[in-house]
């Protein structure tokens, strides 16, 4: 693999304040009462001309060291193409810090979110983040919800819900990869589940998932929410110097990882250089945050989820996905004229992040 590229910013921003999600969010302080640190360093200011950034130890580290927003950086991290102060990938801020607020809102300007998650994994506070966007759903079904994907360059600051994970399509798609026999079996227990009891059912679908792990979910993100991919990559697409966005899930490994990979192939990172920039996330899956790797929803609910198998983000994972998109397409640009993020709009993509 190849190194990590880091991008250099003038200051690192820590904070040691408690989480804003533990009480209602409040309003951003105007840019007139910036402090002197914060005027010195304010959006759009490049970073310094040969100075370089030494990359941390730590899985997962960047270089702006939020305290309360684990796997924050920048797409220029993993390519000299990507412009800084573009795009960032990220876990979910809902619980950044007020140091970490003020340095998404006001410093980095941040006026795009997309959210992959599921509605049932949203904190019961936004916090200071999430809360100072509009909020634009997206839907299949709806075409105004399509429409609104549109982004204009003197929009408010807006948070778009693009949910990547679907659970019913999870389940139907380790349905369509079982042996006969365990169809067979499926059926049977199905039946049963309306009438006597679903654990088998259950059981059988989880030792699937459990199988499967990581190269099994991203499989079937590519395979299955190619609507939802098509329209997180335009909103990256609509990203400026006066419109920076970032995307995220709950941890910001696997539904960010291939979000990232894609944004990042429209940019003509090497597949070295992409893989490289997912194996940063490695070490965020342990303990607790294991279970964000199915999204934290109704998924898991009840089940013996084997969290060793979404552990980290091992760089194997992002190798698989790479291949199976090229085993069913051809190759990337295939995949995405697939999904409909046709050559016009990786061309925009590019231009937004690398002109």
């Amino acid at each position: 693999m190849t190194s990590t590229r880091l991008t250099t910013y003038p200051v690192r921003v820590h904070g040691a304040m408690s989480p804003v999600a533990a009480r209602p969010a409040r309003a951003v302080r105007p840019r007139a009462r910036l402090s002197a640190r914060e005027r010195r360093y304010h959006v759009g200011r490049s970073p310094r001309a040969g100075t370089a950034a030494r990359a941390s130890s730590t899985p997962g580290a960047s270089v702006f060291g939020l305290d309360g927003v684990k796997n924050f950086r920048d797409l220029a991290e993993a390519t000299g193409a990507v412009k800084p102060g573009r795009a960032f990938r990220t876990a979910t801020p809902g619980e950044a810090t007020e140091a970490d607020a003020s340095l998404i809102l006001r410093r980095l300007n941040v006026k795009s979110l997309v959210d992959l998650r599921s509605d049932d994994e949203f904190e019961p506070i936004l916090g200071e983040v999430q809360s100072s966007f509009e909020t634009r759903p997206f839907s299949r079904a709806d075409e105004t919800s399509r429409r609104a994907l549109a982004v204009a360059g003197d929009a408010p600051r807006t948070r778009y819900l693009v949910p990547m994970l679907d659970y019913d399509r999870y389940y139907g798609a380790i349905y369509e990869r079982m042996s006969f026999l365990d169809k067979a079996k499926a059926a049977v227990f199905s039946a049963q589940a309306t009438l006597v009891d679903p654990a088998p059912e259950r059981r059988l679908f989880v030792s699937k998932v459990n199988a499967g792990g990581l190269k099994l979910l991203n499989e079937v993100m590519l395979d299955t929410s190619g609507p939802e991919i098509r329209a997180a990559l335009r909103v990256v697409a609509s990203a400026s110097p006066a419109r920076p966005c970032a995307f995220y899930c709950k941890v910001g490994k696997d539904r960010t990882g291939l979000i990232a990979a894609l944004a990042l192939h429209c940019c003509g990172a090497s597949e070295a250089q992409i893989v490289d920039d997912y194996a940063r996330s490695d070490g965020t899956g342990t303990g607790t945050q294991a279970r964000a790797a199915l999204g934290g929803g109704r998924v898991e609910a009840g089940l013996a989820i084997d969290y060793s198998r979404f552990r980290g983000a091992p760089a194997e994972v992002m190798e698989h996905a790479l291949a199976h998109a090229k085993r069913k397409h051809g190759s990337l640009d295939g995949y995405l004229d697939h999904v409909g993020f046709g050559a016009d709009d990786r061309e925009r993509l590019r231009r937004a992040l690398c002109d």
